[in-house]
């Protein structure tokens, strides 16, 4: 058995992407659920994901925090 040969083989057959949540990770968030309520209630009302507005939230205030002069 050629184990090199066997590697190459097995190498073609690797995804060439990776996804997104593999990438970049996945994180839970532990809202309590008076918060969950609300933001899922806001969410629903706006037509938006829940996970929309919380990225939305933190690169506005990490934009705000280090982009100041």
């Amino acid at each position: 058995m050629n184990i090199d040969q066997i590697d190459a083989e097995l190498d073609k057959h690797k995804p060439k992407h990776q996804s997104i949540a593999s990438q970049y990770g996945v994180m839970g968030l532990c809202l309590g659920k008076d918060l969950h309520t609300r933001l899922k209630e806001h969410a629903l009302k706006e037509r938006l994901s829940m996970s929309k507005i919380i990225k939305t939230l933190v690169e506005v205030y990490l934009r705000e925090k280090y982009e100041k002069f």
